[in-house]
């Protein structure tokens, strides 16, 4: 029996977690117009009891050995709220349960499955998810399948024995150490290519993000649109669905001051590696993208779209930032010598635009009863408002579509360039105006 072993794109949940005390947690969000049946909503969280989201961490017991995975033995109970919220607290509610919800990956629950009736005859239900156990189309996906039915982990709920492991740490451990050193040869390959390449503009310095998010905790908008609505602005100005997504988020620190015209944004975009046979917990890259004169609400969406596919066609290649080749030599260095690393630098996106892609309509109906909105984000908990490090800049959001509706969270953590939830709405409804994008804002 093999184990499944952390993998390098789930180094930095581990990191945040062991340096900070941070979870990375994601929530796929459902709303409904009438509640659907307990047996229904039960059956779904037994289902994700048997998903790749059930899975805990067992910790190495050898130096520089990877921890690995077992599908849990115990499924987290279902939460059904005794009492009921009214519609527009339906947002306080469901970032209750992002930034609360006790998750735990080695000892205790990976996930949980929670809703509540509304006053107005409606439902909402929220699940949560540990990002170190799923990325975001993976949590997504077992949502999916947990609502079709058909829910299935590959891994099982029992350890190797107690030599067997061993040996399997000590062997991991100096395999560790061997891709260590392969990582550091390629990253000093690829920092020798970055240096004959453009330089990316020089962004200006702004304040440290404890002094622009003291409270660690900034609002949010959730924003549903046609999908056919949104197409068709993206072509009638030159762009694709995602290269419009771009444009809409990054224009917000445009027009919010966070970057004015002239000064570059750095946005990041993730993109999925997963292959239809990865088991593994993340399996995404990245590509950044420089925008200077860009966005022009309503405008030409040309440049944003040719700098993505060059992004990704540079990705498809293999040129990756000599960063991503150092994750193998991460898991040897000590925490503190990371986290001094990390922190000198302005390598942080201002803005990351994350688009989960398109999902079967599976997951907008529960036991017969359509959803009225399904919505995907993530955050960190346990970010402490007295240090001075945080998680994200700017603005960063996650996109999905299903069936004829395409839904994007919108996480502000400046909250000196966002003040509240009412002015980060205001802010995005003037932009996907200014585009002539039919929206409703949650």
């Amino acid at each position: 029996m093999m184990m499944k072993r952390l993998a390098p794109e789930d180094f930095t949940y581990w990191f945040v977690r062991k340096a900070f005390g941070w979870s990375v947690v994601l929530q796929v969000l459902w709303t409904f117009d009438r509640p659907p049946s307990a047996h229904a909503i039960a059956a779904v969280n037994d289902q994700l009891g048997r998903s790749p989201l059930n899975r805990r961490v067992i910790g190495s017991r050898f130096p520089f050995a990877r921890p690995h995975w077992v599908h849990s033995e115990q499924t987290p109970a279902l939460v059904i709220d005794d009492g009921v919220i009214s519609a527009g607290a339906v947002e306080e509610w469901a970032a209750g349960e992002l930034y609360d919800t006790p998750l735990d990956p080695e000892h205790g629950q990976q996930w949980r499955l929670r809703g509540s009736a509304t006053t107005e005859g409606g439902f909402v239900l929220s699940l949560t998810a540990l990002h170190l156990v799923a990325d975001g189309k993976a949590t997504v996906s077992a949502a999916a399948d947990a609502f079709g039915g058909s829910a299935a982990d590959s891994l099982g709920t029992r350890s190797m024995g107690r030599v067997r492991a061993l040996l399997a740490d000590a062997g991991d451990s100096i395999a560790q150490m061997g891709s260590a050193g392969i990582g550091a040869v390629r990253a000093t390959v690829a920092t020798l290519v970055s240096d004959n390449a453009p330089s990316p503009p020089t962004r200006a310095p702004r304040p440290a993000m404890n002094v622009t998010a003291p409270a660690a905790r900034g609002p949010w908008a959730v924003v549903s649109v046609n999908v056919d609505d949104w197409t068709k602005v993206a072509d009638d100005h030159g762009g694709t669905a995602n290269s419009l997504f771009v444009a809409v988020i990054s224009g917000l620190l445009r027009t919010s001051g966070y970057a004015p015209t002239g000064h570059p944004i750095k946005v990041g975009i993730p993109v999925s590696s997963r292959t239809p046979d990865d088991e593994g917990g993340n399996a995404t890259a990245g590509v950044s993208v420089h925008l200077v004169d860009e966005p022009i609400a309503g405008g030409d969406l040309g440049p944003i779209r040719r700098k993505c596919k060059a992004a990704f066609a540079a990705l498809a290649e293999g040129r990756r930032p000599a960063m991503i080749h150092l994750l193998p030599l991460m898991w040897l260095l000590p925490t503190s010598l990371i986290v001094k690393a990390v922190s000198s630098g302005g390598g942080m996106p201002d803005a990351v635009a994350s688009n989960l892609g398109a999902f079967s309509e599976t997951l907008s109906e529960l036991g017969g009863v359509p959803a009225s909105g399904v919505a995907f984000r993530g955050i960190a908990q346990g970010v402490d408002p007295a240090q001075r490090y945080r998680f994200g800049e700017g603005v960063q959001a996650w996109m999905l579509e299903v069936g004829d509706q395409l839904t994007f969270s919108v996480a502000a953590f400046d909250e000196v360039r966002f003040a509240d939830r009412a002015h980060l709405h205001r802010l995005l409804a003037a932009e996907l105006d200014a585009w002539g994008v039919p929206h409703s804002i949650w």
